[in-house]
């Protein structure tokens, strides 16, 4: 399982996760190194396959050790490293994926329960908002989502990232988490699998006019870039960038707009 599937798994499940259970997982280990997820102290309950039937047990700190109390066996220790919990660190998953699409009106904490506002960002000429939910799994999650959302003014264009379910909603359009975005598991960066303003339903800009007469230039700019790990994380910033580039590589020609270098910054990063 890729590493941005493995995150949605987890943040699906509500809670803390053993890093135990994880042993060896790569997508996991990345998601620790990374900072995906955070330690959370230590497991509250384990299930104990030791005996006869498996059985979920609290764990219980006792003679300096972490353990369980099993009906058949008593007091079974555990490694520390059984007993370490990790969970998803909600508020750096959000900064990352504003970070992203260069969104504003960025929130850091929830709007309500689970819900949480990424931002908005420009998409040919609309602008597009983006939110978290982690599960659309029932009706309640939808209800909760939609509560929410009720309470804040709506924007003509919207798109709700979850990691789990696809609860049907009127005028709510949703996406699974790791079908919009990859993540490296060497470097944690975040890239676009999919344009979010398409999948929101915005108008995508027209195509008819004049060719683009700076196509074949900038390309290479940002594959180098991307290829040598020089690339900023903020689309903007990369615009800026490859711009500055651009200035002093072809000082005799026209500047690409900025609208234009964002586009090409947003189109290698979905097909690196």
């Amino acid at each position: 399982m890729n590493a941005a599937s493995r995150l949605c798994e987890i943040i699906a499940q509500g809670g803390k996760v053993s890093s135990g259970f994880y042993d060896g997982d790569r997508s996991f280990a990345a998601l620790v190194q990374h900072g995906f997820l955070r330690k959370a102290g230590v497991l509250d309950a384990v299930v104990c396959d030791e005996c006869s039937e498996a059985h979920s047990a609290p764990v219980v700190y006792e003679q300096l050790d972490h353990g369980y109390y099993c009906p058949e066996l008593g007091l079974v220790k555990l490694a520390p490293e059984q007993v370490i919990a990790y969970r998803p660190d909600l508020p750096f998953l959000i900064g990352k994926l504003a970070d992203l699409l260069d969104c504003e009106q960025r929130k850091a904490t929830p709007l309500q329960d689970q819900t949480w506002r990424i931002g908005a960002f420009t998409a040919a000429h609309d602008k597009i908002m983006l939110y978290f939910h982690p599960r659309l799994q029932t009706e309640e999650d939808a209800r909760q989502l939609q509560d929410t959302l009720s309470r804040h003014a709506r924007s003509r264009w919207r798109l709700i990232l979850t990691c789990q379910g696809a609860w049907p909603m009127a005028d709510i359009v949703t996406a699974h988490l790791d079908q919009v975005v990859d993540l490296d598991p060497t470097t944690g960066a975040l890239r676009l699998l999919e344009d979010p303003g398409t999948l929101a339903g915005a108008p995508r800009a027209s195509t008819v006019g004049r060719p683009d007469q700076h196509g074949h230039l900038i390309k290479p700019l940002i594959e180098d870039r991307i290829s040598t790990g020089a690339a900023a994380t903020a689309i903007k910033a990369e615009a800026r960038a490859v711009k500055a580039i651009f200035e002093a590589a072809y000082p005799g020609k026209p500047l690409p707009s900025d609208s234009t270098l964002q586009r090409y910054v947003r189109a290698a990063r979905k097909g690196s």
